[in-house]
């Protein structure tokens, strides 16, 4: 239990590195919204051109899992782990419990990399982006995506000792 209230609290306090914004650990940002629960009407779509374009605006220089040829139509439903405002912008987090290795260096930028990539991480963040971009373009007067949409992070807690804070990062891919 000691091990694991020492862990909780570095997750809080250690900076994450937010994009297009300043360093601060979650204990300092303005507002979350937890579990954030979304739906994404799809038109007719094929789930490779979606990803084509993902791959397109997500470089990683990493092998990508291909995905199903399917076509989508519908809803997706989805839950945003955290929404984050910080310094004026919008951020999705999306908590990963992976463990990347047995030391700190499974967690340096190139890993981390690898990571988000094998496991179509990338993806899921563009999709999360995406339902928070529809959100605040009809909740947020004002909104403009260049000014308040931020990024994602994808943060690999167990890597918080890490310089990195075991934290991925997308800049949105407007």
């Amino acid at each position: 239990a000691a091990d694991l209230a020492a862990w909780a609290a570095a997750i809080v306090r250690t900076p994450l590195p937010w994009p297009g914004a300043a360093s601060a650990p979650l204990a300092a940002v303005a507002r979350v919204q937890p579990e954030l629960e979304f739906w994404l009407g799809l038109p007719s779509a094929s789930a490779r051109d979606i990803d084509a374009w993902v791959c397109d605006a997500v470089p990683l220089h990493h092998p990508r899992p291909p995905v199903r040829d399917v076509t989508l139509h519908g809803l997706l439903k989805g839950f945003i782990d955290l929404v984050v405002e910080h310094d004026g912008r919008y951020y999705v987090l999306d908590h990963k419990s992976n463990r990347l290795g047995n030391d700190n260096c499974a967690y340096a930028p190139p890993a981390l990399a690898a990571a988000v990539a094998a496991h179509r991480y990338d993806l899921q963040a563009v999709l999360y982006l995406l339902a928070l971009h529809r959100l605040l373009r009809q909740r947020l007067p004002g909104y403009r995506p260049s000014h308040h949409l931020g990024g994602a992070l994808v943060v690999f807690w167990r890597g918080v000792a890490h310089p990195s804070a075991g934290a991925w990062t997308l800049p949105a891919p407007l």
